[in-house]
């Protein structure tokens, strides 16, 4: 442990040791961060959050330095200009900033000397200890609350509620990141000479202006005037219900002046309670139509893009009634040319077909020895069974050949017969 907490030796004099206690070092102020929230930290807290008894580590300046030179930590100060440390910002930093203030410095320790203690107290940012608590926020707070104006104290209140663990210091910083990539739109307000910020605007979407205007000034001054009255209301509520449990209360003492002094505070209280719910109801009333107001624009926006979408569609395709109705015109004649030919194929077979059946039947009966008459055609159209025509002698004859038992012939038969 002490040799963890002494300063670094050469590098050249153990490379191997030397590597292992900076990557200790370095690993360890990163969990120190993330365990506290924070991604802000400076010399001196570093010295006493790692202090074993009375020894303080006197190698945490080396650790800094080497941090800032791999690029894992930056001064606070160039982040709060430049979060997302870009070209500008760093040009700038180089060759405008850093030269004077390294200049001013110089100066300054020629004429007084250093303190070293001011030195220990300038906070570094620890870069990727920022990008995830961010990227943290975005995910749980920002995309759950989308086109919502929040006070400052309010965004901590949700934060808090979605288990967001930060610093409040730190949130400050992780704002400005948030605010350089175009996630959310801070307001500052001064109070007692400082600058603090006072709303933040969380945009419904990337094509939202990125700016707070009086609209939203006023809906915001409209939901803290209800969000305010709901409170009076509530606490207006419980003062009359305590009244009017201390007038029951005097009734049963038989102390009737005291009574009535508090039926009459309780009547003030309804009146005032009266007054206020109007004023809530109002301004409910006033938001809600604002809402919709909201909702009927972006609605009459949706039917210009639909509008202006179908119309360039139609103009690309070449979808037009003249065109359309030109179209439906030539499938309508290309339909009935259709419908002509097949019927007048089906009526020609029809016709060529029945004239052919009555010579053939005519040439078969030629050919039987029959007579080609139309008789033959209409035994042909009766199922192809001739008829047979039978006279009364040829009935007789046949009669005549049955063979029939003796006395099986009733009398009435045998009468019948005889007639004929």
């Amino acid at each position: 442990m002490k040799e963890l907490l002494a300063a670094f030796h050469p590098r050249h004099l153990s490379p191997a040791n030397y590597d292992t206690k900076m990557t200790f070092w370095t690993d360890l102020i990163k969990k120190h961060c993330e365990y506290f929230g924070k991604a802000n930290f400076s010399l001196r807290e570093l010295q006493l959050q790692f202090m074993r008894g009375e020894q303080i580590p006197a190698c945490l300046d080396t650790v800094i330095a080497e941090m800032e030179q791999q690029k894992q930590i930056r001064l606070r100060s160039e982040y709060e200009y430049d979060p997302m440390n870009t070209w500008s910002g760093w040009l700038l930093n180089s060759f405008v900033k850093r030269p004077l203030s390294q200049s001013w410095l110089k100066l300054k320790h020629s004429l007084i000397a250093e303190d070293v203690g001011a030195r220990s107290l300038v906070e570094w940012i620890h870069v990727d200890v920022m990008q995830s608590l961010c990227k943290e926020i975005e995910e749980k707070v920002l995309k759950k609350n989308c086109g919502k104006l929040l006070h400052f104290e309010a965004f901590k209140s949700i934060c808090k509620e979605c288990e967001v663990q930060i610093h409040d210091n730190c949130l400050y910083l992780c704002l400005i990141m948030l605010q350089t990539r175009r996630l959310i739109i801070i307001d500052y307000k001064m109070e007692r000479q400082t600058r603090r910020i006072h709303l933040i605007k969380i945009p419904a979407n990337e094509h939202e202006n990125m700016v707070i205007s009086e609209a939203d000034r006023a809906m915001h001054n409209l939901e803290m005037t209800r969000n305010s009255l709901s409170n009076q209301l509530e606490d207006l509520e419980e003062e009359i219900k305590m009244n009017d449990d201390k007038a029951r209360q005097y009734v049963k003492e038989n102390k009737r002046q005291l009574a009535k002094t508090y039926l009459r505070k309780r009547r003030l209280l309804e009146k005032n309670h009266e007054r206020r719910s109007i004023a809530l109801h109002n301004i409910e009333t006033l938001l809600s139509n604002v809402n919709e107001a909201q909702n009927n624009g972006v609605v009459l926006d949706a039917y210009k893009i639909g509008s202006k979408t179908l119309q360039k569609v139609l103009n690309e395709s070449g979808l037009k009634y003249d065109n359309v109705d030109e179209v439906l015109a030539d499938v309508r004649e290309t339909l009935d040319q259709h419908r002509e030919v097949q019927d007048v194929m089906s009526s020609s077979v029809a016709d060529i077909a029945g004239p052919e059946d009555a010579d053939l039947e005519k040439e078969l009966q030629e050919l039987m020895g029959e007579k080609g008459t139309m008789d033959g055609m209409n035994s042909y159209c009766n199922n192809n069974k001739p008829e047979i025509v039978i006279d009364d002698a040829q009935l007789l004859a046949m009669l005549d050949d049955l063979e029939v038992e003796d006395g099986t012939i009733s009398q009435a038969s045998l009468k019948t017969l005889e007639s004929v």
